[in-house]
């Protein structure tokens, strides 16, 4: 079945021709390109086993970005960053680097939504987060992004409580041919992608596969990318009922960091100046001091003189760029290779899909170790950049009595090698005509190796830790391996007839860790080992839809989850010593929502409700009053919602998009957690949290989109895009709220309204060869916005105005105030275009 076939033909026709971007659920149809057949040839099915949302029948509120939306859109950026015209979803790119963008979707952060690329889970294996410099250039190859908010159909396992992102990449094409698309854009851009397809060969293979080079400086000072990606796809089909599919891709980068967030004096004193609550006496202080929207206070100049190698995951070689160097950059390689197997015999009711999956990659982020010169005098202020000419002269001049320079002060990289392995099996059969029924397993194992090493001397022979002289690419500091094992396996249910569709499905999981420390022994000379218990977690989902009439339908779902705790919460990997009482969280999801699509299909109108309580969250926290690695529990979140979609064509030339989400995520209690391993109430200790009313930070509660795309001949797009955030509230540490008498909400930052334009022509030729202008330009009017805050910062906020000690009010609206936060701006204009040549 075609769903496409079920809307008015004005809709069809211009869903077809991939002229659609983020929609109501009602619209949001697949590319006719991503899953196709030929003469009966199923190349690719690929979306079944991914649990793709279909229009019309799955009962859960969903949005897509077909391949032209991504080509018209993306402009480069990460994946997350397109998102952000779609109901509930708050991506940005933190401080600027490249593959560092981060995304909150219903007011869950990245270790509570899934991310899946072809049906695997790319989440990390030990925390959940998703670090998206590994998966750069996906936006290149990726045939179309569908975000499913809330609980979603998922059938695995996987942290799917504010959404999933289901990323499928281009199957191998059916016609012969390739694409060269060259870029470029703001701060030295450069990016070349090169991609070809074989064809059809023989009736029964097909490949593709895809190169692309990027670099680029930055809106930032001192923060570049210098990124490689690439991408191979085949598909073979060996007979009528087995199919083979293989996937690769990678993505080789080394990119630098803007990781600190800071005052927003820092930044610009007119900008803070015209904040409600902002103390002028801040400006006073060093953290107030005025740098410019570029600053960035990870890296800092060197002289040319200083030739000293450096070491990586590559050994030891000339890494550093001539004349500076970056206190924080991260370089990672962490391909990801699939074999799929489909077997779909004819004239059976089973089939029986299989994916086995490895991933792995080395590489890790820098810093300093040691005691390190900043710069001292800047202006009468202190200066948090590195001075790396006083340091290198400092330890090139710290001499012992052989004459080798010891290193006081060094840069250090943090490693991060890992591996995962994975295998997910799917049998599927339809029991009847309505009735279909799926199971399957999940199984993944994970070995991730941490430790630090030398990085670079800074101008000495060796650097001094516990007793012993480490040179380039010595280890130190910590060396360390976790493992994380996985098993989960599922059943689901599925029913169609007449007017109504709906399922139900049950998920078992079970996990447990381990970890081995290579500094710390035991008595007999042995690695100290821990090992974990093994946890149990479930999940059960089910969900209807009903077509009131040919123009209306309604559908609603239910969701329970018992999350399995992540590895941070059951062992402490700095320390080696198992957490005390490791959580069970639970999730509970409600969505009910109707589509409405007018007669001729001009109008299409989606609403949902949404209701998901988070019980039991737990932090995991070493808590100085109890001396002990603890999991404080009990802490309630409540995430409700109302998010409306809706498209309407003026007429075959002219189209309106708009998103509209209005959002109550808030903590719903306080909490007193009682440490008592004795069970003696007399040495009893108790650790209190006051968090009932709180909002919950870091996204806008209120947010609203609108697009108006013109065609006004074939092949011309152009669109022009809005979107308007309010009630962001800063993000805090919910540890922190240890007094009675702060009830203050966080730091609320500035609303604002920020305008894209894209614009997209492909030109008329009578060749062979497509040819196709685009055109980006990223907040168009140039608007200063803050888009990240932390509430409250210990670092960068100014407090004296709160401190009575310091002459202060005591008035805790002064803790929570605008001199108080530190901050990451939004990007400035930026430009992308280029030509894209199609053969």
């Amino acid at each position: 079945m075609n769903p496409i076939s079920k809307l008015p033909a004005l809709t069809a026709a211009l869903i077809a021709a991939g002229s659609t971007g983020l929609h109501a659920q009602s619209v949001d149809e697949p590319s006719s390109e991503d899953v196709f057949d030929l003469e009966g040839f199923t190349v690719s099915p690929l979306e079944e086993f991914s649990n793709r949302a279909v229009y019309g029948e799955t009962p859960i509120a969903f949005s897509e970005l077909s391949k032209e939306d991504l080509d018209r859109y993306l402009a480069s950026q990460e994946i997350p960053m397109a998102l952000n015209y779609t109901p509930s979803v708050y991506a940005t790119n933190q401080g600027g680097g490249a593959g560092d963008a981060r995304i909150n979707i219903r007011g869950f952060d990245q270790r509570n939504v899934a991310v899946m690329i072809n049906g695997v889970p790319v989440n990390d294996m030990e925390n959940g987060w998703v670090y998206w410099s590994n998966w750069d250039g996906i936006g290149d190859i990726a045939s179309s992004v569908q975000v499913q908010r809330g609980i979603s159909n998922l059938d695995l396992a996987v942290p799917s409580i504010g959404g999933t992102l289901n990323i499928m990449t281009d199957p191998a094409a059916k016609d012969k041919g390739g694409m060269l698309k060259q870029e470029f854009g703001s701060d030295g851009f450069s990016k070349t992608t090169l991609v070809g397809h074989t064809g059809l060969i023989d009736d029964r293979f097909a490949a593709s596969a895809a190169i692309a080079r990027k670099m680029s400086g930055s809106y930032i000072d001192g923060v570049w990318v210098d990124a490689w990606s690439w991408y191979f796809g085949a598909s073979l089909k060996l007979n009528e009922s087995n199919t083979i599919e293989f996937y690769g891709f990678g993505a080789p980068q080394r990119h630098a960091q803007n990781l600190y967030a800071r005052n927003i004096g820092s930044y610009s004193a007119d900008f803070a100046l015209g904040l409600e609550g902002y103390d002028a006496a801040a400006l006073q202080e060093s953290y107030g001091y005025e740098r410019g929207f570029a600053y960035n206070e990870t890296w800092n100049y060197v002289d040319t003189s200083y030739t000293q190698l450096q070491a990586d995951h590559h050994g030891i070689g000339p890494r550093r760029f001539e004349n500076y160097i970056n206190e924080r950059e991260n370089f990672y390689d962490k391909p990801q290779v699939s074999a799929n197997w489909y077997f779909r015999p004819e004239d059976s009711r089973w089939s029986w899909d299989n994916v086995l999956y490895y991933s792995g990659g080395e590489g890790g982020g820098t810093g300093t170790y040691g005691s390190v010169s900043r710069v001292s005098d800047f202006g009468g202020y202190f200066h948090r950049n590195r001075d790396w000419n006083a340091e290198i002269a400092e330890n090139q001049a710290n001499l012992d009595s052989t004459g080798r320079a010891e290193s006081t002060g060094i840069l250090r990289n943090s490693r991060n090698n890992q591996y995962t392995i994975g295998l997910i099996s799917k049998a599927t059969y339809e029991a009847s005509e309505n009735w279909s029924t799926s199971f399957g397993i999940d199984w993944r194992t994970a070995e991730i190796q941490h430790f630090r090493e030398v990085r670079d001397l800074l101008g000495g022979d060796y650097f001094i830790w516990n007793g012993g002289q480490k040179t380039l690419g010595g280890t130190f500091d910590y060396n360390n391996t976790n493992t994380v094992d996985w098993l989960g396996g599922y059943w689901q249910a599925a029913y169609e007839k007449d007017d109504f569709t709906g399922f139900a499905m049950l998920g078992l999981s079970q996990i447990s860790y381990s970890f081995e420390d290579f500094f710390k022994l035991n008595n007999d000379g042995s690695n100290y080992v821990i090992d974990s218990d093994t946890f149990d977690g479930m999940q059960l989902k089910f969900g209807g839809r009903y077509d009131i009439n040919e123009n209306t339908s309604v559908y609603a779902n239910f969701g329970y989850v018992e999350k399995v705790p992540i590895f941070d919460t059951v062992i402490d990997d700095g320390s080696g010593e198992a957490f005390l009482n490791p959580p069970d969280e639970v999730f509970t999801n409600v969505e009910i929502g109707v589509n409405y699509t007018n007669e001729d299909g001009t109008l299409v109108l989606g609403a949902n409700v949404y209701n998901t309580d988070w019980s039991d969250r737990a932090f995991s926290r070493f808590v100085a009053v109890l001396d002990e690695n603890v999991n404080i529990a009990g802490v309630d979140q409540q995430h409700r919602g109302i998010e409306f979609e809706g498209t309407y064509y003026f007429n075959k030339q002219l189209k309106l998009d708009a998103t509209l989400a209005l959002s109550d995520w808030k903590y719903k209690n306080d909490v007193t957690a009682r440490f008592d391993p004795d069970n003696n109430p007399a040495t009893a200790q108790e650790f209190n949290l006051y968090l009932d009313g709180i909002k919950v930070g870091d996204a806008p509660q209120t947010q609203f989109t609108t697009s108006l795309t013109y065609m006004p001949q074939t092949g011309l797009n152009l669109t022009g895009r809005m979107r308007h955030n309010r009630q962001n509230y800063a993000g805090f540490d919910p540890l922190g709220r240890t007094d009675e008498d702060d009830r203050t909400q966080s730091w609320k930052a500035p609303d604002y309204t920020v305008f894209d334009f894209h614009a997209d022509w492909k030109l008329p030729t009578d060749t062979d060869i497509e040819y196709e202008l685009f055109l980006s330009v990223l907040n168009v009017f140039d608007k200063k916005y803050i888009q990240d805050a932390v509430d409250a910062d210990s670092f960068s906020g100014y407090h004296d105005d709160f401190d009575v000690s310091e002459g202060g009010s005591g008035d805790y609206a002064d803790l929570h105030d605008a001199d108080g936060a530190a901050v990451h701006f939004g990007a400035p204009r930026r430009i992308n275009a280029g030509l894209k040549l199609t053969f």
